[in-house]
């Protein structure tokens, strides 16, 4: 259990980098043409890394039963919530859909108790509360929805028009969809909190972790694949800004990192402790932001106290007392 911990903090690193990375995808590229990459080239990376590790050889000790959690977790989680979670950061950014995609940890505990016979405990529950208080404060305050720049003149300020490149990088920081990124956020949240459950179903007797990435990362991209017969979802996803093609597939080795100490994990720990201890991916992800998305992202108090207390609530489900 102690090395699934390890893994489980290895896996937030990696996804706070990811997150990063992604902010900066879906500034120019669309959040349907990011699954395209990123499934598309995370799956041979997890098909190689299950022939190293053996585990490929191994995939006669999984049930049926099992293969159908692993492949319906795989679906929720790594289509239709990283789908979600692309929305959600493209309306507000990642600093602030942090809190709110963070509630997947209340999702997924609730499951686990009801049909994995997992615990709750009463400082459990003020770190669930907690985790329900940090996205009501990333919402900004009212402001002026214009994007000046002002000075002053002998005859009174003077407005003038930002470049059109800054207003483009900014406006996110600036004029966030609220009402949009609360509901793709809250979606990601209920997807990112189901999927692990069912995968851990899929993973808990045979602890084929790295297997149990590959079968649900496959289930997610036949999905895909007959979805490119859907007219005009070919052409969308072959036409791609340059930048945002390096980005999405830096994302989709950052995916890939995360995703194997994740399923390896969950083969090793319970689902209460794995998942919120990769809530701490919030603060992994705002230093990054800070690094490679200062001027995208909002760093204004309230959202970080948001992080922090959605972070401290997640850390009270992890104390067993």
């Amino acid at each position: 259990m102690a090395f699934g911990i390890f893994l489980a903090l290895l896996s937030s690193a990696a996804f706070g980098f990811n997150g990063a990375t992604i902010r900066r995808a879906v500034s120019s590229g669309a959040a349907s043409q990011g699954l395209y990459i990123t499934i598309f080239a995370g799956l041979p990376m997890f098909i190689l890394a299950s022939a190293v590790s053996g585990q490929l050889f191994d995939a006669g000790e999984v049930t049926r039963g099992e293969y159908g959690y692993l492949m319906t977790g795989g679906i929720l989680h790594i289509l239709a919530g990283r789908y979600s979670n692309y929305r959600a950061v493209a309306a507000i950014g990642a600093n602030r859909s942090a809190p709110i995609v963070g509630t997947s940890g209340l999702f997924a505990i609730v499951i686990a108790v009801l049909f994995l016979s997992e615990t709750v405990t009463v400082l459990m529950g003020v770190g669930i509360v907690l985790m329900m208080v940090g996205p009501a404060l990333v919402a900004p305050r009212r402001r002026p929805n214009s994007v000046v720049v002002a000075g002053d003149s002998p005859d009174g300020p003077v407005r003038e028009r930002a470049p059109a490149r800054q207003v483009t990088r900014d406006r996110v920081a600036v004029n966030p969809k609220m009402v949009e990124g609360y509901i793709w956020g809250g979606l990601a949240a209920m997807f990112w909190g189901t999927g692990p459950v069912l995968m851990r179903a899929g993973l808990e007797h045979n602890e084929l972790g790295i297997w149990g990435g590959t079968v649900a990362y496959g289930a997610a991209a036949v999905l895909l694949v007959f979805s490119l017969g859907i007219p005009g979802q070919l052409a969308g996803a072959v036409t791609l800004d340059g930048s945002a093609r390096r980005w999405f597939l830096l994302s989709a080795a950052n995916s890939f990192v995360a995703n194997l100490f994740r399923f390896w994990s969950l083969a090793l720990a319970p689902v209460t402790l794995v998942i919120p201890l990769m809530r701490t991916a919030a603060i992994f992800r705002l230093i990054f932001n800070f690094f490679i998305n200062r001027s995208l992202e909002s760093f204004e108090p309230r959202v970080l106290t948001g992080i922090g207390i959605s972070v401290a609530g997640a850390t009270m489900l992890v104390i067993k007392v």
